[in-house]
């Protein structure tokens, strides 16, 4: 059995022997940096599930520039709204790092949501969360670029851990700007003792704090 997926809220729910047979059935795909598990538009073939690395779910605006809708992080479940509604995807869902995710076939997700009352719920649950997370960067695409950084930072500690693998030219382009503008608004959050930062790594330090700066004004 998958030790990965027995430990998430959702599949922990299924009992051993569904577990076990997915844990055997589900393939894992891996994505170097920028590359798709789906793009917008495409028919929902798929649910997916983070398994490790970081992904950004975009939607293009009329003008085709990007705007970042979601934040993935292992252990989260993303494809899902288009299977659910029957639709297609939404947006796309682009790795900013090398990442490894379960592929889960539409049918086989509709039949775990159909037979398993506890996954249901949820997933339905994630859903929720999902939403809640888009409107907040949809509601901050218009803030200070400070603000739009705290955000997510914030959401990546709660979602990660204090410690988040992440460089600055992730966070720009989480952010929406450029490298020299996240270097200057990451230095000023270390001044304000808000966070920590090494080569490779950025750790969180006033959670809450992040939080409630970064809330739209």
């Amino acid at each position: 059995m998958d030790y990965f997926l027995a430990r998430l809220p959702a599949f922990r729910r299924l009992p051993e022997e569904v577990l076990a047979r997915l844990s055997a059935a589900f393939p894992i795909r891996k994505h170097g940096k920028g590359e798709a598990f789906f793009r917008e538009g495409e028919p929902p073939h798929s649910v997916f599930l983070l398994r490790s690395g970081l992904v950004k779910a975009v939607k293009y605006s009329p003008s085709d520039e990007p705007v970042i809708m979601q934040l993935i992080v292992p252990g989260m479940l993303f494809g899902m709204i288009a299977v659910l509604d029957a639709k297609s995807y939404p947006v796309s869902a682009l790795c900013l790092h090398e990442s490894e995710a379960y592929r889960i076939p539409t049918p086989d997700f509709q039949e775990l949501l159909a037979k398993h009352p506890d996954f249901s719920r949820e997933v339905f649950s994630q859903v929720g969360q999902h939403v809640r997370h888009s409107q907040a960067l949809r509601s901050l695409s218009q803030e200070p670029v400070e603000r739009r950084i705290m955000y997510i930072l914030w959401v990546l500690s709660e979602s990660i851990g204090r410690e988040l693998p992440v460089l600055r030219e992730d966070i720009a382009e989480m952010a929406g700007t450029t490298q020299e503008t996240a270097i200057r608004t990451l230095a000023a959050l270390r001044r304000k003792k808000l966070i920590s930062s090494r080569w490779k790594s950025i750790t969180v330090l006033e959670a809450s704090k992040l939080k409630a700066l970064s809330e739209p004004r």
